[in-house]
């Protein structure tokens, strides 16, 4: 992959040296202007060493900035990190804690149900907290199997394109899981929020070699600022969808016009395993 680094070092130098250059210049110019049969006149000589510590001054105020420069990308950067690593241990407490309430409702409560109808439902949500076995179901399965539980209870029809042998393999369980949780939010979204007739699911690699999801419907679309690029003021689960996006690298995209379904384009790039 290109690395932006040495670019960045490359202009910060071309940008030092666009200043220092003619200041040198002009120094070398006043030397030789000044001198008269190789002799410097005392006046000259002080007005040198003048020119002469104005350089050296404005090379280490230059240097002083560089240095803050850095440290303040270091600085973003590990707050960046940090940031990430909270959002994953929030995520990963979450995940504990459905299978604990799952486990919880199938063992204590769910025996005890006689009405047939409450215990469905009790299965229902428990099979909802619960995440797939990806060891034992591929994630377009388990995608496919989520669309067909999502139709079921509300009665929205979801189209489903999978493409064939869709291979992934390459993609670690653990982002598996980030990217089925994604699609059950968009789902449960268009549930709630859409008024839909119908949703689409569509999975596939693209070109590059990406894996491109995405879950569309055709309801009123999403009430935000007309551009989408700031969706910070949502809900919940759209921010939950955003930090699984930036902990597993996925571009996530929402795309909508009124009263014409809203598009949720979740695309992984090849992930190379150790």
């Amino acid at each position: 992959m290109f690395n932006a680094a040495p670019v960045m070092e490359s202009k910060s130098k071309s940008t030092s040296l666009g200043f220092f250059i003619p200041l040198l210049q002009t120094i070398i110019a006043f030397v030789s202007s000044n001198r008269y049969n190789g002799i410097m006149y005392p006046d000259e000589f002080e007005s040198y060493f003048s020119l002469l510590w104005l350089l050296v001054l404005f090379v280490c105020v230059l240097l002083a900035f560089l240095f803050y420069l850095y440290l303040a990308i270091r600085t973003a950067r590990r707050k960046e990190s940090e940031s990430m690593e909270s959002f994953s241990l929030v995520l990963e407490g979450q995940e504990a804690e459905r299978q604990r309430i799952a486990a919880d409702l199938h063992d204590t409560v769910l025996p005890n149900i006689k009405d047939m109808a409450v215990a469905a439902r009790v299965r229902e949500i428990c099979g909802h907290l619960m995440p797939p076995d990806f060891t034992r179901l591929s994630l377009a399965a388990s995608l496919a199997d989520l669309c067909g539980k999502f139709s079921a209870r509300c009665g929205i029809e979801c189209v489903i394109s999978i493409e064939e042998k869709l291979d992934l393999t390459d993609v670690s369980a653990e982002n598996q899981l980030h990217l089925y949780r994604m699609v059950q939010e968009a789902l449960t979204n268009i549930e709630k929020h859409s008024k839909a007739q119908k949703a689409y699911l569509t999975a596939r690699r693209t070109s590059t070699e990406s894996i491109l999801i995405c879950i569309s419907d055709d309801g009123i679309g999403l009430h935000i600022m007309p551009s989408l690029q700031d969706i910070s003021g949502t809900g919940l689960g759209i921010r939950s969808m955003q930090q699984r996006a930036a902990i597993i690298g996925a571009k996530l995209d929402f795309i909508s016009e009124s009263t014409n379904g809203l598009m949720v384009r979740i695309e992984i790039f090849h992930e190379v395993k150790p």
